[in-house]
């Protein structure tokens, strides 16, 4: 099996937080960290942190008798201070089984062919635009991604009528979720380190019992780590207070 190669922090960075040499034969070895690192990097990708890229993924269109009843259409633009309605004709078609939440789109394709046929698809520009065919209406808390609104080439109802390629995210800078990659790899370090008898990344050693001012002071920089995670969540990452119909 291919090792996992890191995103967002290395070892080498947990070596210079932690100030503990890693390699096949330490406690932790290399390969305990790299599972380590893997392990907290899936869960940045599973909460969408950062911004990642979804390609080909197929959206239902539902009949506009239907969703009219739910929805209504409302752009709002990259200045969130501005609003407008839109009162021509169009179809919207609810992105509400994609990734989320939505940063752009790549690329759009339509099939309107028969179900029991093969699709034959057609690509699809992004507007306002000449030649363009629908616009992603964006909600005005953050300006992400929650419908798309067609004024031409209109879609056919029906089950993956759409392919879509995007980005999707909370567009958190990556060199914040370095930080805590690198934080919450060094818990786990010096958790690790604990069970030992080396005070390695310790700076100094005070009188008193030896083994046990070295976990003792593992715990105080464990702490301290995992207070600089929370800050980090509290001041970077989203808050789960968006309403319900933009996700």
């Amino acid at each position: 099996m291919t090792p996992y190669t890191p995103v967002y922090t290395t070892e080498a960075n947990v070596e210079a937080l932690t100030q503990i040499s890693i390699d096949t034969g330490t406690v932790p070895t290399s390969t305990q960290v790299l599972d380590w690192i893997e392990e907290i990097e899936r869960r940045i990708v599973e909460q969408a942190l950062g911004s990642h890229a979804a390609t080909d993924e197929y959206v239902d269109v539902p009949n506009q008798e239907d969703i009219g009843a739910y929805w209504t259409l409302e752009w709002t633009p990259k200045v969130d201070s501005l609003r407008f309605k839109y009162s021509g004709a169009g179809e919207l078609v609810p992105l509400y089984n994609v990734k989320k939440p939505i940063l752009s789109i790549t690329s759009l394709y339509k099939n309107d062919e028969a179900l029991d046929d093969a699709p034959s698809w057609t690509q699809l520009t992004e507007g306002p635009a000449n030649n363009s065919s629908f616009i992603l209406l964006k909600s005005g808390i953050k300006g992400l991604g929650y419908a798309l609104f067609f004024y031409d080439n209109y879609p056919s109802a029906g089950p993956k009528r759409l392919k879509v390629t995007y980005t999707y995210g909370w567009n958190v800078d990556s060199k914040i979720l370095r930080d805590y990659c690198t934080l919450g790899v060094s818990v786990k370090v010096l958790e690790a380190r604990m069970g030992t008898s080396s005070g390695d990344g310790l700076s100094e050693f005070q009188s008193g019992d030896f083994s046990t001012y070295i976990p003792t002071q593992y715990m105080n920089r464990i702490k301290l780590y995992k207070e600089e995670m929370k800050e980090i969540e509290t001041k970077y990452f989203p808050k789960p207070d968006l309403p319900a119909a933009f996700f």
